[in-house]
């Protein structure tokens, strides 16, 4: 039997958590099928578009200056969100076990309940999602024919279409197939306090916990997310 697929159940704030796993995107998204002509550009294509969004995201998490401009810097922006969202769903779908590792401050029976209450929203969300991007997907296909050059309105929507296929099948795996584990981890809970801590000193401990973890990239992960939530909490 393979190895379970590892996710942790990160503390983003208050009593919210954050699933987190650090796959690379094209583990993520499985083996291409084999295909041939066009078919075989569009993968490659759709393939290549996420590694250079995701190098991108990398670079701007790691607090690189972000020195791209114009539309398609913008939708690879929107890409790489998307990427950073949508992996563990993407991975999901290959598996068949999987352990969440959760602060040690709380059961694994409320670990789990976290877990399947996301999925469940997961489920819900990205179902209406994908089938509104595959409308918009197919209009914009047939208007921007008219226009020269490169669709880029209507590659966005094929990939957010198909981005958010793949997560609603992830999703519904979890809930209904994957088998569950739990393990308590004394480092996540860890990541509460550090929140509490100001700028670069919160940025610093975060790391430390990512590195204790071997989670490389740990705090971009949540320092975004958690800026992010302020955010909306400012603005509410």
């Amino acid at each position: 039997m393979t190895e379970p697929m590892t996710i942790y159940l990160v503390p983003v704030g208050g009593s919210r958590y954050q699933l987190y796993v650090e796959i690379p995107v094209e583990e993520a998204m499985g083996d291409a099928p084999p295909a041939k002509g066009r078919i075989a550009r569009m993968v490659a294509r759709f393939r290549a578009m996420l590694a250079e969004a995701e190098r991108a995201r990398l670079k701007r998490e790691s607090g690189e200056p972000d020195d791209g401009s114009g539309l398609w810097h913008a939708i690879m922006r929107r890409v790489a969100e998307a990427i950073a969202e949508q992996r563990l769903l993407w991975h999901l779908r290959h598996q068949t076990h999987a352990c969440v590792r959760h602060p040690d401050d709380m059961s694994g029976a409320a670990a789990l309940g976290e877990v399947r209450a996301e999925f469940t929203r997961d489920v819900a969300r990205h179902f209406r999602w994908m089938i509104i991007h595959g409308v918009i997907m197919v209009v914009t296909a047939v208007v921007f024919t008219l226009i020269p050059g490169p669709n880029l309105i209507a590659w966005y929507f094929t990939f957010r279409a198909i981005g958010h296929f793949f997560s609603w099948r992830g999703a519904r795996r979890g809930l209904k197939t994957v088998e569950w584990s739990s393990e308590s981890c004394k480092e996540l809970s860890l990541v509460r306090p550090a929140l509490a801590l100001h700028g670069p000193d919160r940025r610093t401990r975060l790391r430390e916990i990512g590195e204790s973890l071997d989670l490389k990239h740990l705090a971009g992960f949540v320092e975004r997310v958690f800026v992010q939530q302020r955010k909306g909490t400012a603005g509410a």
